[in-house]
């Protein structure tokens, strides 16, 4: 029995499937891609549907019309009701870039809204889609940048010790690592770090949030910054655990491309973030007179973010919060301390140190009648 070990490719795939990110696999024809992302699937517990994009149409995508009683609705398909009655499904789209443009058009609706006639795709079901390059496909297209704006672009990576050990036995007996094996055990608090740190990147790098549309055809059928990558970016390494720095840098690239992800990783590396989850627990570990401002900003950002995702946290993020305040900060710390007094968990006690430290806040809102004990 072949037990394949963990790659960066395997997490950077599997930490997309697990966010619900869209990802499209550029690999050159006949390495098996179609197989092992269909094995993966079934071992990660997804059921896998395969749908042929160059043997479909737009209305195998938009639905055919059908009345009924008068009303009129887009009928639904097999694949989609075998997707949404598994308990995890993955759609996986082969041949993807070619498809005609007006078929193109019909899947563009999947992935932007996941309805496929009038059936919605639930929130258990991912997206794959599979393509070789457009250089060696057959009547292959650029991907319109709509679609490809959506998309975690990865390229395939062939692992021909796989293929040599499982080819004798046709690969009945590989094992492929669990999902929960290759990913974070807790999302959330990553999410929080990976936001901090990317918005405050992106405060000091605006022109890296909103830049041109690439006019390139190739260019734009890629990977590219947007606030809808760089938000699908922030999805998918939040999955990713903290030190897995090969597999994020697969993910920025696919998302966000080479250079916005390369002047990323440079900022972080200098910055030497602090992990909001340790601070969360031990606020005097920051040295908070002597940090930089941006650095105390990503760090603000991703406690509150963990404040405000967590009920049980929401104190300990005030208590963050007041440090900052009290050492100095209280500019840095305004507003997280303003989206926490804006969202207080029922039956939790406002701690008086916190109305101390923001008095001038909290005199304007309903809490500033008196002080709770801690």
């Amino acid at each position: 029995m072949a037990n394949l070990v963990s790659s960066p490719f395997n997490r950077a795939l599997a930490a997309a499937v697990r966010a619900n990110v869209p990802v499209v696999i550029v690999g050159e024809p006949g390495q098996a891609k179609t197989a092992k992302i269909t094995g993966m699937a079934e071992g990660w517990g997804y059921h896998p549907e395969v749908i042929i994009g160059s043997t479909r149409e737009a209305t195998d995508f938009l639905g055919v019309m059908i009345e009924n009683d008068g009303v009129v609705s887009y009928s639904s398909f097999n694949w989609v009701e075998n997707l949404n009655n598994a308990e995890k499904g993955l759609a996986v789209f082969d041949e993807f870039n070619t498809a005609g443009p007006s078929t193109m058009k019909g899947m563009l609706r999947v992935f932007q809204e996941r309805f496929v006639g009038d059936t919605r795709l639930g929130g258990h079901v991912g997206l794959v889609a599979i393509m070789n390059p457009t250089e060696t496909a057959v009547d292959a297209y650029d991907l319109p940048a709509a679609m490809a704006n959506r998309m975690l672009h990865i390229d395939w990576a062939f692992d021909s010790a796989e293929w040599l050990d499982g080819v004798g036995t046709g690969f009945a007996h590989t094992v492929y690592p669990s999902m929960r094996a290759l990913l974070a055990e807790d999302p959330t608090a990553r999410k929080a770090a990976v936001a901090g740190a990317v918005t405050t990147f992106l405060r000091h790098r605006p022109e890296l949030l909103t830049p041109p549309v690439p006019t390139d055809p190739a260019q734009a059928g890629g990977a590219w910054p947007s606030p809808r990558s760089w938000t699908n970016a922030i999805n998918v390494l939040s999955q990713l655990e903290a030190d897995d720095d090969e597999a994020a840098l697969y993910v920025l690239k696919g998302l966000v491309g080479d250079g916005a992800a390369t002047q990323l990783l440079v900022w972080m590396e200098a910055n030497d973030l602090y992990n909001p989850a340790k601070v969360l627990q031990d606020p005097s570990i920051v040295d908070w007179s002597d940090t930089r401002a941006d650095r105390l900003f990503s760090l603000v950002n991703s406690v509150t973010t963990m404040g405000l995702s967590r009920p049980e946290d929401w104190k300990k993020a005030a208590m963050v919060l007041t440090a900052c305040a009290s050492n100095g900060k209280p500019d840095v710390a305004m507003p997280g301390a303003q989206k926490l007094v804006n969202n207080v968990p029922a039956d939790t006690r406002i701690p008086a140190v916190f109305k101390n430290a923001f008095m001038e806040l909290f005199s304007h809102t309903r809490y500033g009648v008196t002080a709770a004990a801690a």
